[in-house]
Parts: C-alpha cells; sequence; structure tokens
C-alpha cells in the first residue's frame, strides 16, 4: 500500500516529463543566437583651413566671427540606401569683433558648446550618378545632418571696458544647424561647401555684476545667422583611427 502510494506519482511525473519532451521542437528552449551588430563605418571630416576658414554670420550685428579649423568624426550607418549618420562637431573658440548699436566696437570670447551628437541620415550614391560624378569620387553621400549647439560668450569688451557676464553666458537653449550637403566618401576628395542658416536663441545666465542676458539677447539673438564651411574628407572606413 505504502509503494503503490508513492509509485504512482513518481510514474506520472516521469510520463509528463517525456510527453513534454517530446513535443517541444528541436532548440525551442536554446537561448536566442546573438544578433549581428549593425554597420557602423567611421569618417572623419576637417573644417575649415587658414585660408577659407569656417564662418558664422550675426544677422543683428552685420559681423561675421572666423573660426580656426575643427572637425566632424562620426559613423555611417551603411553604404546602401538611406542610412543612419551620427558624429561629433569640435570647433575650437573664437574670437569676434562686433560694432553694437552701429557705433560702440565690442569684443567676445565665442565658443560653440555641442548638446550632444550631431545625427540625420544619408543617402548613398556610387560614380554612376550625374551628381556624385561631380565630386571627382567613385562613392558620395546626400547627407542631412543636424547638429544642436550653445553658443557661449566670455571676455566680453565694449569700447576697450571689460563687461562682466559670469562664467555661464550661453544661450537658454541650443542652436539646430541643420547642414543638408552631397559630400564625397571616398578618398582622395575635394573640399565641399556646406552653409546653413540658424536661428541664436535668448541668452540667459550672463550674470556678473549684474544680469546683462536680456542685453546680449537684444545684440545677438534672432533669425537668418548662417553658418558657413569647407569639408574635407580626412579619412573613411579602415583609413580611420579610434
Amino acid at each position: 500500500m505504502t509503494l503503490t502510494r508513492f509509485a504512482l506519482p513518481l510514474v506520472l511525473a516521469v510520463a509528463a516529463f517525456s510527453l513534454g519532451a517530446a513535443e517541444a521542437a528541436p532548440g525551442e528552449n536554446a537561448p536566442p543566437p546573438p544578433q549581428a551588430a549593425a554597420t557602423q563605418i567611421p569618417f572623419g571630416f576637417t573644417l575649415g583651413d587658414a585660408q577659407q576658414p569656417t564662418t558664422s554670420h550675426v544677422a543683428k550685428l552685420g559681423s561675421d566671427i572666423a573660426f580656426p579649423p575643427g572637425t566632424f568624426d562620426g559613423f555611417l550607418g551603411g553604404l546602401t540606401n538611406t542610412v543612419p549618420i551620427t558624429g561629433k562637431l569640435t570647433i575650437p573658440p573664437a574670437n569676434g569683433y562686433f560694432v553694437a548699436f552701429r557705433f560702440m566696437p565690442t569684443t567676445g570670447r565665442v565658443e560653440i558648446v555641442p548638446d550632444g551628437d550631431a545625427s540625420g541620415t544619408a543617402t548613398v550614391r556610387t560614380g554612376k550618378d550625374k551628381d556624385c560624378k561631380a565630386t571627382q569620387t567613385n562613392i558620395c553621400a546626400d547627407t542631412d545632418v543636424t547638429a544642436k549647439v550653445f553658443i557661449k560668450l566670455s571676455d566680453v569688451k565694449v569700447d576697450g571696458k571689460p563687461l562682466d557676464v559670469g562664467p555661464g553666458c550661453r544661450t537658454a537653449q541650443p542652436a539646430a544647424v541643420n547642414i543638408k550637403a552631397l559630400v564625397p566618401i571616398s578618398p582622395p576628395a575635394p573640399p565641399v561647401k556646406v552653409t546653413s542658416t540658424f536661428t541664436t536663441p535668448p541668452f540667459a545666465g550672463c550674470v556678473g555684476h549684474e544680469d546683462v542676458s536680456r542685453l546680449l539677447t537684444g545684440l545677438v539673438s534672432g533669425p537668418g545667422n548662417t553658418f558657413v564651411s569647407n569639408l574635407q574628407l580626412r579619412c573613411f572606413s579602415t583609413g580611420c583611427k579610434p
């Protein structure tokens, strides 16, 4: 009686296990295979040079700021169709000269501070395409990339006298600089001129002896500013060092 009481549940358990194993598809309980990593092709561009520097035109002041050569390094998500593109924009600070109120000479240090990576899309073309052929390379990309950047001011002087703007004087929100261009992505490649029009947001945090954020907003902020640069392909794929 005791043996039967323990043997019956054991037999039922073994039967249930056997039935379940027979019904399971081969490999059903195996872990899924690892996903293949997305294609990431590195590239690098130089922005401007000593002869043709990257410039930004401040519409309200009617003045240009010439920046030292910068870089744009990123990744292209493949070489077929329309793929994602991301990159890091680096532009060294520059000293600017303006005439405020049409008679007051003003100088200041302007710094471009990226708000994260630039991102967008690139439609890859080959040298068989007539527009791509004009870039004198075998492969090119129709790019549409947006970089969000804060504009920071420091070392401001008005008529030669320092204007204390504090250490955190910059636009309250990032400016969105959108760049659309057909760029070569196979060396050797000629430089490509790119132009973008953007709006400078209001300034905030410009506090020294007093808050001059509204003053700088009135002088600088607004639409119609331009960003102009020559992009020179520096490296692509295996030629780019991490």
